[in-house]
């Protein structure tokens, strides 16, 4: 029996995928391992999957300019608009990179910022397109880079076009789906499927009972994580006499912002920052850390690092967000605060920090509904099932 051919699209980094730094690229990775290890012959947009493996992440070094102060005088709606229009270059070489006229059976975008490659290849070739779509594209575009977006209508059509136009759409909440629903005013075939990367899933059975109550972050600092949000809830903590550190895990836009507010707090002490972590410098951590905190999200937002907290045997306080409310149990497997609440955020971790065994019922539990519905013969079977 032939292999079924599967290409998957990133329009927005091909080298992002093998790389461990980017949330969504290493679960690319990892679903593409999945689907090869049984059976599929996979490649990632241009390139087969084999090579793709070689590839090595590399990181531009920081280039200044003696033009750089003439770029700030630039209107930032002309700035934007120049960016979408390499942008949609970028993307022309892509697809024309891609469509070389070899044979594929079936197409799953994770679907970007104007992408059309997706829609395009779908039409010309007769094959099923299967998109996955996380987010409200254009309105996260809009959160990073403003809201005056010349080519809106442009990046609008190109996603109704592959929404409409997809076999099937993956989401990853109700939230998603029904926002989705509500938005294109009709019921798209939509299917929930939780967007998890299990190689980053340490279970940890037994672990060393401390007497510190060691409190950490692992992620990426974003806005809307809101990293700042957690010191400063850590640091009433520690006003209130509580034996408690806190660990921040991770690198990312925020981090100086994050590392400056850490330096001038009073309790900077007790703070760590070592960076992003992965593989076994990673799991040391997870095994000294008690709660595990998601300080922040949007309604959207995938609640991935709960699963790796989980996984680990740690109790987890996250926020009240839709997708976080539909797929976890409040008061019996996390405990949620009111999104973006100090008072709310810092109640709740007082709790878990009082009342170790509750810590304790509230890990397991959420490490064994982890365990018990998330993996990856589950997800081989979810997409098999859809492409087959």
């Amino acid at each position: 029996m032939l292999s079924k051919k599967l290409t998957i699209i990133y329009a927005k980094s091909t080298a992002e995928v093998f790389n461990r730094q980017s949330a969504l690229g290493s679960y690319i990775h990892c679903l593409a391992t999945i689907l090869v290890k049984n059976g599929y012959a996979v490649s990632i947009n241009e390139i087969s999957f084999y090579v793709g493996l070689e590839l090595k992440s590399s990181t531009a070094a920081n280039r200044t300019s003696s033009f750089s102060f003439l770029k700030n005088l630039i209107p930032r709606c002309i700035k934007e608009t120049v960016k979408d229009l390499q942008l949609f270059k970028s993307l022309d070489v892509l697809y024309f990179n891609i469509d070389k006229g070899k044979e594929i059976d079936c197409i799953l975008e994770f679907y970007t910022y104007g992408s059309n490659i997706g829609y395009n290849l779908s039409k010309k070739y007769n094959k099923p397109l299967f998109l996955i779509h996380d987010n409200p594209v254009l309105e996260e575009h809009a959160f990073f880079h403003g809201k005056q977006l010349f080519f809106k209508n442009k990046v609008k059509k190109r996603e109704k076009d592959s929404i409409l136009s997809a076999s099937v759409i993956i989401a990853y909440s109700n939230a998603v789906k029904d926002y989705l629903n509500k938005k294109y005013s009709k019921q798209l075939p939509v299917f929930i499927h939780q967007n998890v990367d299990y190689t980053r899933f340490d279970f940890i059975h037994e672990k060393p009972v401390e007497e510190i109550v060691n409190i950490g972050f692992i992620g990426s600092f974003l806005k809307w994580h809101r990293v700042d949000l957690l010191i400063n809830a850590f640091v009433r903590l520690k006003k209130e006499g509580k034996n408690c550190k806190l660990y921040l895990i991770g690198n990312g836009l925020e981090y100086e912002t994050i590392k400056n507010q850490v330096d001038s707090c009073a309790y900077s002490s007790d703070i760590y920052m070592p960076g992003f972590m992965d593989g076994e410098l990673l799991l040391s951590y997870k095994q000294k850390i008690t709660i595990g905190v998601m300080p922040g999200s949007n309604w959207y937002g995938a609640p991935n690092k709960i699963f790796e907290y989980g996984a680990a045997k740690i109790a987890v306080v996250a926020p009240d967000t839709p997708t976080i409310i539909d797929l976890f149990e409040n008061n019996e497997e996390v405990l949620l605060f009111k999104q973006d609440d100090e008072n709310s955020l810092f109640e709740k971790l007082s709790i878990y920090a009082d009342n170790a065994d509750l810590r304790h019922r509230h890990a397991i539990a959420l490490q064994n509904k982890i365990r018990n519905n998330y993996s990856e013969n589950i997800t081989f079977t979810f997409y098999n099932n859809l492409i087959s």
